[in-house]
C-alpha cells in the first residue's frame, strides 16, 4: 500500500512510452488501452516540441496527451517523463497545477518525473539555455516548490534563487502523486534520492545503473530518512521491435541521434540530428538500443537491467509497425517477467 509520497514497488513493474514524437499521438491514444491489457502498469510520455529526427517526426503537447492517455485507459499510472519545469518553458507552479488537476480526475493514477531539459525543446522555444549547473539547481528549486505546491495548507511565498512565487493550491489531490527526477549521473541520482521518490536514467547501460545510479541514488535517499528498497529505479530502454530483425534495425536507425551527445545540448534542429544519426554504426544502435525480433531478445535485454538492480523497466517505442508491441508484450515478455520477478502487488484504485 503506498504512502504519502512513495511509490508501490513491490516486484519489478513495467512501463512504456509510446513515443508522440515517433507515432502519430491520434494513433498512440488509440493503442494505449491494448498496451494496458497487455500487462504494462505505466504509459508514460515524454515532453518533447521537436521529434529526434525530421523525415517521420510528430509533435504533441504534454498535458493534453496525458489527458487523453489517462482518458483511454482503467487502471495504469499515467505520467509525464520527462518534463523540464525548469521555469524556462514550464514554470514550476504551471505543472503542479496540471498534474494535480490530473490526479483529481483520475485518483491514483497520476505520476511526475522532471529534469533538466534539452536543448532542442526548451532553447528553439525559448532562446533560453542555462548551463548545466543552473539547470540542476533550477530542477531542484523546482521539485521544492511543486511539492510545495501540493502540501501547503495556506497561502506560501517561495523566495528562491531562480523563482518568487505567491500561491495556494485551492483543490489538492485526494492521494499523493509520485514524484521522480531524471538523472544521467550520480549528482543528480543523489538529488533524486533526497528529494523525490524514485529516478530514471535515459540510454545508460545496466552497469552505469549498478555502479554508478544506484548507490548515489540509495545514499541520497538514506540520507533524507528515505528506504530505497521502497523507490523507483527506473531504466529508460529506447526499443525497436519487428519480427523483421532488418525492419527492427530500420526502426533503431532513425533514431541513431540519441547517441550523439551534442543533440542534447548543441544541436537543435531534428534535420542536423537525422543527418548526424546516419554516422552511427549499426552495431552502435544494437548496444545502446532494445533491437529485437522476438520475444526472447526483449526478455533477455530487460532482464540485464533488472539484474542490474532496477525496478522499473520503461519501453521507449520506437518500433517500425508499433501495432506489434501489445501483442508481443501480452502473449511472451510481461507473463515472462512478472512471473520471475514478481508483479506490482497494488494496482492504483
Amino acid at each position: 500500500m503506498r504512502g504519502e509520497g512513495s511509490i508501490d514497488v513491490a516486484g519489478v513493474s513495467f512501463g512504456i512510452s509510446p513515443e508522440c514524437l515517433c507515432h502519430d499521438v491520434r494513433d498512440n491514444v488509440r493503442r494505449v488501452r491494448d498496451l494496458e491489457q497487455a500487462g504494462f502498469d505505466y504509459i508514460w510520455e515524454g515532453d518533447h516540441t521537436l521529434p529526434w529526427q525530421h523525415s517521420s517526426g510528430h509533435s504533441s503537447g504534454i498535458f493534453t496527451t496525458l489527458a487523453a492517455f489517462l482518458a483511454n485507459t482503467d487502471h495504469a499510472t499515467v505520467g509525464g517523463m520527462v518534463i523540464p519545469a525548469l521555469g524556462i518553458r514550464h514554470h514550476p507552479i504551471d505543472v503542479a497545477i496540471e498534474v494535480a488537476t490530473q490526479a483529481l480526475l483520475y485518483p491514483g493514477r497520476v505520476a511526475l518525473c522532471v529534469g533538466t531539459g534539452e536543448a532542442m525543446n526548451e532553447k528553439t522555444t525559448t532562446g533560453m539555455w542555462p548551463a548545466l549547473r543552473e539547470r540542476i539547481e533550477r530542477t531542484v528549486e523546482g521539485i521544492e516548490l511543486i511539492k510545495k505546491a501540493w502540501s501547503s495548507t495556506d497561502y506560501f511565498e517561495h523566495h528562491g534563487k531562480h523563482y518568487k512565487s505567491f500561491f495556494y493550491l485551492y483543490t489538492k489531490p485526494v492521494e499523493p502523486i509520485p514524484l521522480l527526477c531524471a538523472s544521467q549521473g550520480p549528482i543528480m541520482a543523489r538529488n533524486a534520492g533526497r528529494y523525490t521518490e524514485g529516478y530514471v536514467a535515459v540510454g545508460v547501460p545496466p552497469s552505469h545503473h549498478r555502479d554508478v545510479l544506484i548507490p548515489a541514488f540509495e545514499a541520497g535517499a538514506r540520507e533524507a530518512g528515505k528506504d530505497p528498497s521502497a523507490m523507483m529505479k527506473c531504466a529508460w530502454v529506447s526499443s525497436s521491435y519487428h519480427p523483421s530483425a532488418e525492419k527492427a534495425l530500420d526502426g533503431a536507425r532513425v533514431y541513431g541521434g540519441l547517441l550523439i551527445p551534442e543533440a542534447y545540448s548543441y544541436i537543435q534542429d531534428p534535420r542536423v540530428i537525422e543527418q548526424r544519426a546516419l554516422l552511427v554504426k549499426d552495431e552502435a544502435l544494437r548496444q545502446a538500443f532494445c533491437v529485437a525480433s522476438s520475444g526472447e531478445e526483449i526478455i533477455q535485454r530487460f532482464e540485464a537491467f533488472i539484474e542490474a538492480g532496477c525496478n522499473h523497466i520503461l519501453w521507449a517505442d520506437m518500433s517500425p509497425d508499433p501495432s506489434l508491441v501489445a501483442k508481443v508484450c501480452a502473449d511472451e515478455v510481461l507473463p515472462h517477467l512478472k512471473k520471475k520477478y514478481g508483479a506490482r502487488v497494488a494496482q492504483p484504485a
